[in-house]
C-alpha cells in the first residue's frame, strides 16, 4: 500500500487546499476550487519524496546491495527474463488513488470488488495496463465529461493493445485480458466511444467466458470477475440475439456464486431468491416468448413479486440517514440495498408485462405493474443524488418502465426522469432501447389477440394471480435524500 510507505505524504488533496491547510475531497476539480472557481490542480494524486542517489558513491555494500535487490539492472533483468516494472508502480499508484475515492457518487467500487486486486497484478499483461491506463487518465474528467485528447489517446491505444492480445491464444483466455475488456467498456460508456471498429464488448465478453476453465479457478480474483460480468452480458444479450450462453455456462456460474456467498456474512437482509439460471432465461423469454414457457415464467413472478415485497419492507425500516455524507458506509450500504431492491422490481415488471401481453384480461397483474412502475420512479428520484455512478442501474430500470407502462400520465413521468438521467451517460441511447423493448411486448400482444378467445390464449387458461395487497398499499416512504 502506497499510502503506508514512510515518507509517502498521506494527503492527496489539491494544490491550494493544501496550501491553505484545507480538507480536500480529492474531486477533479474539488468542491472549493469549482467554489471559488480557481485552477485546481494534483487532486487525488499521490505525491513521493524522491532522494538522489549517487551510483558511483560508496556508501557501504551493505546498501548498495539492498538498492541492487530492489531496483536490478536492465542487464540482470533480461537475463532472467524479467520485465522492469517501474511504469507499473506509477501506475499501480495511479490506479490505487482512484479506487480510494470513497464518494459513492464516483466510488469505482461500483463497477466490482474485484477492482481492488488489480494493482498487485499490473505490469504482467499489456492489455491490462493499457486499460487501466485509459481508466486512470479518463476517471478525473468523467464527470465533467471534458475530456483531455490525452484520455482519448489511451483509449485508443488500449484498443489496439486488446486486439494484439485476442489474437494470442493463451492471453485470450487469461483472466487479465478478461478484465481488460470489462476496465475498457467502462471507459467506453464514459467517453462514448460507440462507433468503434471492434465488435461489441459484450460478445468479446460473452466469448471470453464461454472459454473460461471453471476447473482451473483457484482465486477469488477470477471467480469474482467471471460473475461480475455474466450479468452485463445477460442484459445485453436482451437485445443483442448474437450473444448466445449455454444454459451450462449460466448453472457454473450459479455455483460460483454459491460459493461465494457461503464466504459472506449474510446477515438477516432480505434479498432476491432468484438464481443466475432463471434470470439468464429473460432474453429468450423476452425475444422468443412461447406459450411453453409460461409456467416458468408465472412461477418466476410469483417467487419476485414476494422477494420483492420483503425487500421493500425492510427498507421501509431502515433507519434515517443523513444522504449528504456521500462518503458514509451507512449510506453506502443503503443505498446499494436500494440498487438491488429497484433491479428486483425491474426484472418482476419484465415477467409481469410477459404475462400481461398473453393475459391481457389479468386485473391483478395490470394494479401490479403500475405499482412496479410508480417504485421505479420513486426509487429514482430518491437514488438521483447517487448519480452519475452510484445510480449508474436507475436507466436500464427506468427503459423497462417505459416499455411497460400503459397509463398516459405514468408513462409521462417516467420519461421526464429518465429524460433527466439520460443527461449521466449522453451518448447511451437509453430512449431507442425503451422503443424496442415496446415494440417486442406489443408485438405479443398483437399476437395473443389474434390467438386467444375472451383474453385467453388458445389451448390454455389465464393462471390465477392473487392480489398482493400489502405490496400496493401505501405504506410510508423514508423521505427522499437531497436532489444534486
Amino acid at each position: 500500500n502506497f499510502d503506508k510507505m514512510p515518507g509517502v505524504p498521506s494527503s492527496k488533496g489539491c494544490d491550494a487546499c493544501r496550501k491553505v491547510k484545507k480538507k480536500c475531497d480529492e474531486l477533479q476539480p474539488c468542491s472549493r476550487c469549482r467554489r471559488l472557481q480557481i485552477n485546481c490542480v494534483g487532486s487525488g494524486k499521490q505525491r513521493f519524496k524522491f532522494k538522489h542517489a549517487d551510483a558511483n558513491a560508496t556508501t557501504g555494500k551493505k546498501a548498495f546491495g539492498r538498492r541492487r535487490a530492489i531496483v536490478p539492472s536492465a542487464r540482470a533483468a533480461a537475463s532472467l527474463g524479467i520485465a522492469m516494472q517501474v511504469p507499473s508502480n506509477e501506475l499501480a499508484s495511479s490506479l490505487i488513488g482512484s479506487l480510494n475515492i470513497t464518494d459513492i457518487r464516483y466510488a469505482l467500487e461500483y463497477y466490482g470488488y474485484f477492482l481492488k486486486d488489480i494493482p498487485r497484478r499490473l505490469g504482467n499483461s499489456p492489455a491490462l495496463d493499457a486499460a487501466v491506463r485509459a481508466l486512470v487518465t479518463a476517471y478525473p474528467y468523467f464527470h465533467g465529461r471534458d475530456f483531455p485528447p490525452e484520455a482519448l489517446m489511451h483509449y485508443g491505444q488500449s484498443l489496439r493493445t486488446l486486439r494484439e492480445s485476442l489474437n494470442d491464444p493463451v492471453e485470450a483466455r487469461s483472466a487479465n485480458t478478461l478484465c481488460a475488456v470489462y476496465i475498457i467498456t467502462i471507459c467506453q460508456s464514459w467517453l462514448g466511444k460507440y462507433d468503434d471498429q471492434l465488435a461489441s464488448h459484450g460478445e468479446a465478453i460473452a466469448h471470453l467466458l464461454k472459454m473460461a476453465d471453471f476447473d482451473k479457478i483457484d482465486s477469488n480474483f477470477e471467480r469474482d470477475i467471471i460473475i461480475t460480468l455474466t450479468v452485463p452480458v445477460i442484459i445485453e444479450a436482451i437485445v443483442n440475439p448474437r450473444i448466445q450462453m449455454e444454459p451450462k455456462f449460466f448453472q457454473l456460474v450459479s455455483n460460483l456464486t454459491e460459493k461465494a456467498q457461503v464466504t459472506r456474512n449474510q446477515n438477516d437482509i432480505p434479498r432476491s431468491s432468484t438464481k443466475l439460471p432463471t434470470i439468464a432465461k429473460f432474453p429468450q423469454w423476452i425475444r422468443n416468448l412461447t406459450p411453453a414457457d409460461l409456467p416458468e415464467i408465472a412461477a418466476a413472478y410469483l417467487r419476485i413479486r414476494s422477494d420483492s415485497h420483503r425487500m421493500r419492507k425492510f427498507l421501509d425500516n431502515w433507519p434515517p440517514t443523513d444522504h449528504t455524507f456521500f462518503t458514509s458506509l451507512v449510506v453506502m450500504q443503503r443505498s446499494r440495498y436500494q440498487a438491488g431492491y429497484t433491479i428486483v422490481i425491474t426484472l418482476g415488471l419484465i415477467l409481469n408485462t410477459l404475462l400481461r401481453s398473453l393475459y391481457p384480461g389479468n386485473t391483478v397483474l395490470a394494479v401490479e405493474a403500475s405499482f412496479f412502475c410508480d417504485e421505479i420512479v420513486l426509487e429514482a428520484e430518491l437514488a438521483s443524488c447517487y448519480r452519475p455512478l452510484g445510480a449508474a442501474y436507475v436507466a436500464l430500470c427506468l427503459v423497462v418502465a417505459w416499455a411497460a407502462a400503459e397509463d398516459p400520465h405514468q408513462l409521462a413521468r417516467i420519461d421526464m426522469v429518465l429524460a433527466d438521467y439520460q443527461s449521466d451517460f449522453k451518448e447511451i441511447k437509453w430512449k431507442d432501447r425503451a422503443l424496442w423493448l415496446r415494440k417486442t411486448f406489443d408485438r405479443y400482444k398483437v399476437m395473443s389477440a389474434s390467438e386467444s378467445v375472451d383474453g385467453c390464449p388458445s389451448g390454455g387458461s389465464s393462471p390465477k394471480f392473487t392480489a398482493d395487497c400489502s405490496s400496493c398499499g401505501n405504506n410510508p416512504r423514508p423521505e427522499s435524500c437531497c436532489v444534486m
